[in-house]
């Protein structure tokens, strides 16, 4: 262990991935450039306690890109440059960090491409959840109600209802804009969960 947050070093040569957004990417709008060398603003903290202090680049494997796709509409491939620091994180969500990397490859998401990732993936159920919220944040609905279908059942659904309610209510904190209830595919998977609960009730 490397403090709280880290596990160990990780392995540079493995297949990583992150998702981005190309119309900006930093708070203050900077973009990602694809092929070059991109350097942390904010250096690995190793003694971090919380992970928004942890600084670096949260990269990840495929199979749990799904859980990233609020972070906005293109998945790259990363490379890891050996001079950069590179870290496993304890999170199960797969996540590593590292201070320099190469973005490649890009592939823009859309409700098709977000599917394929959903097929793949592996994550945790209440993962799961905030993956489907996101979906519906992103105007995946497709993907969105898939999830639902496929991960929502009676002993769940209070988990399911409360993580989406939790979610949402972290994007408009986060200063996101329109409140997130009121946006089209949000409400309609909202409905699809009331409605499952109220089943449940009968």
């Amino acid at each position: 262990m490397l403090g709280k947050l880290f596990e160990c070093e990780a392995d540079k040569n493995k297949k990583y991935y992150r998702v981005i957004q190309t119309a900006k990417e930093y708070k203050d709008g900077k973009k990602f450039p694809i092929g070059e060398v991109v350097v942390a603003d904010k250096k690995i903290d190793l003694n971090a306690t919380e992970s928004m202090n942890m600084g670096g680049f949260c990269v990840s494997t495929y199979n749990y890109a799904f859980r990233w796709l609020i972070r906005g509409d293109t998945l790259c491939q990363v490379t890891i440059p050996e001079d950069s620091k590179f870290y496993k994180t304890v999170s199960v969500n797969n996540i590593y960090v590292c201070d320099k990397m190469i973005l490649t490859n890009p592939q823009k998401i859309d409700d098709n491409f977000a599917m394929e990732l959903y097929k793949i993936s592996t994550l945790n159920e209440v993962s799961y959840f905030r993956a489907m919220t996101a979906c519906a944040i992103c105007g995946y609905i497709n993907t969105a109600l898939k999830v639902f279908e496929d991960k929502v059942n009676k002993q769940n659904i209070d988990i399911a209802i409360s993580e989406f309610e939790g979610f949402c209510k972290r994007r408009e904190e986060e200063n996101y804009g329109k409140n997130t209830l009121e946006m089209k595919y949000v409400k309609i998977l909202y409905d699809k969960l009331k409605r499952f609960k109220q089943k449940t009730e009968k």
